[in-house]
């Protein structure tokens, strides 16, 4: 085991991730979660090509299959259940040489979970401040203790506390890009959940081998509607309401400050200045694992509602809503329970099906920043760059975050933690995941206008897909997309797959001199 002592805050997906890819690497880390109590909320996520080759590297993929169902089609219909759009997956099968997997995130999330030792997770360790100098970086938690190491993963989620601390430190030495400082840019509300099992009677698609992935489009109002099946008969559904897209005072609130002290500047990644992301929809009912951040602000978000151009009299506003959060999740609206099903009945009968514990509301969010590391801290997942979930997009970056990271560390960092290792081990990894970032942001925002977008050109958007553009093109662009499929680097890689090859893998030196001492499969 090395010497190194990582620090990960949040144990969600990414941080799960990060911790597994470490134990292989032989570094020691020690996750921090800020609640008392891990109990993952959220509805369905989908891996793709992109993240199941590492799965079947950790010789996690029988697992990942008794959990998940093969993502075969998705279905686009008007409210009038007039089918105006299918993708049909399985053809790409070939192309990539693995079919996609949709699950609960809640299951997704009990898996990783049961692979890291439950003394290497700390609970109830709310981070208030961060601290670093050029030997250590050092996290001061709400209860009074503090815990140094050799650096920090910050995969704490969209409303980040190390981002805060960190970015509120560069800020005063005037180091921050200017769009780091500006807030989250808040989409949509939504309303999300996971049924009991269902009867299959009621509804037989439950027992179909794939899973059946279908949104509908509401009509005169700003409301998208869809759910998945996943195994045991059960459907992972979500209603969202969708905020204005020129509303540009729509976003979560300013942070809260950390204050800042013994910070030593050191070097300050960036990249290049990113667009401006417009308010779109999204396609999966991927959501964060803990959901209490999501009441960040709802007051300003919903009073900017009456400006939807696509919203009516007769439509429930975000305004109505109660407060977000799993306490206030009893009811949904009534013309949202009456929102039509093309599997049968109504989204009220779905949300009659589901425990109330496992319904959420969330506000969801996409930006992109520029500053992913300073010093001896990172920053992985939606703490710097939150995309909305689409074919759960925030999930699968999170994975491949770590393991790019991951990989860094190993080379980099494994046999000694100088601030000088440190700081390339983190250039490297920012240097190839941003471009990935950037490009799958445009991507989901691309998808989302396909799948549930509601303007004008939107529609433009998805009748050009569906219908006039040519077939060729859509295949060119999914198989460049696939061709990003890393492994972890220090570890025997699974051979290739499908007609497209991966992008070449770079062999770590260490590994190449026999020297890692990283845990085999």
């Amino acid at each position: 085991m090395s010497s190194t002592k990582v620090l990960i805050a949040g144990a969600g997906l990414g941080g799960l991730m990060m911790a597994i890819l470490l134990d292989r690497a032989g570094i020691d880390y020690v996750i921090f979660e800020k609640y008392e109590h891990l109990r993952a909320l959220g509805s369905a996520t989908n891996l793709g090509c992109n993240v199941l080759p590492l799965f079947s590297q950790l010789g996690l993929q029988d697992e990942l299959h008794k959990i998940s169902k093969p993502s075969s089609t998705v279905n686009v219909y008007k409210e009038t259940m007039e089918r105006i759009g299918h993708i049909n997956y399985e053809e790409y099968v070939e192309t990539c040489g693995y079919v996609s997997r949709t699950m609960a995130r809640p299951d997704l999330h009990a898996l990783l979970l049961a692979q890291v030792p439950p003394s290497k997770v700390l609970l109830g360790k709310k981070i208030q401040e961060i601290r670093q100098n050029d030997a250590k970086v050092t996290i001061l938690c709400s209860d009074g203790s503090s815990f140094d190491g050799d650096l920090l993963i910050g995969s704490d989620g969209a409303y980040s506390k190390v981002r805060q601390s960190l970015f509120q430190q560069l800020d005063k030495q005037q180091l921050l890009p200017k769009t780091d400082a500006e807030n989250l840019k808040a989409c949509h509300m939504s309303v999300l959940g996971i049924t009991r099992p269902v009867d299959p009677a009621k509804y037989p698609v439950v027992e179909e081998p794939g899973t059946r992935y279908e949104s509908v489009i509401g009509a005169n109002k700003p409301n998208t509607w869809r759910y998945f099946t996943i195994p045991g008969n059960r459907i992972c559904w979500r209603i969202d309401h969708h905020l204005a897209a020129d509303a540009d005072n729509i976003s979560s609130s300013p942070q809260p400050a950390a204050s800042s002290s013994n910070t030593t500047p050191t070097q300050i990644s960036r990249g290049p200045r990113a667009k401006k992301a417009p308010s779109t929809t999204n396609t999966t009912a991927s959501t964060s694992t803990s959901t209490s951040n999501a009441s960040t602000s709802i007051s300003n978000a919903s009073t900017s509602t009456s400006n939807t151009s696509t919203s009516t009299s007769k439509t429930t506003t975000a305004a109505n809503l109660p407060e977000w959060g799993t306490e206030s999740s009893d009811a949904i609206p009534d013309d949202w329970r009456n929102f039509p099903c093309p599997i049968g009945g109504t989204m009220g009968d779905l949300f009659d099906q589901t425990p109330r514990e496992v319904v959420s509301k969330v506000v969801l969010e996409e930006k992109l920043y520029q500053t992913w590391h300073h010093g001896r801290v990172v920053l992985i997942g939606d703490a710097c760059h939150k995309m909305l979930p689409n074919s759960g997009r925030g999930a699968v970056n999170a994975m491949l975050d770590a393991v790019v990271l991951a990989n860094a560390l190993y080379e980099k960092v494994a046999e000694s933690a100088s601030l000088e290792n440190v700081q390339e081990a983190f250039g490297e990894y920012y240097n190839e995941r941003y471009p990935h970032a950037v490009a799958e942001i445009e991507r989901s925002k691309r998808m989302a206008r396909v799948v549930a977008g509601q303007t004008w050109f939107d529609t433009m958007v998805r009748k050009v897909f569906f219908t006039l553009l040519p077939k060729r093109f859509q295949d060119n662009s999914y198989a460049a997309m696939l061709r990003y499929r890393p492994q972890l680097s220090f570890l025997p890689l699974v051979p290739e797959r499908g007609s497209v090859p991966a992008l070449p893998q770079k062999r770590t030196l260490r590994a190449s001199r026999g020297l890692h001492g990283a845990k085999e499969i």
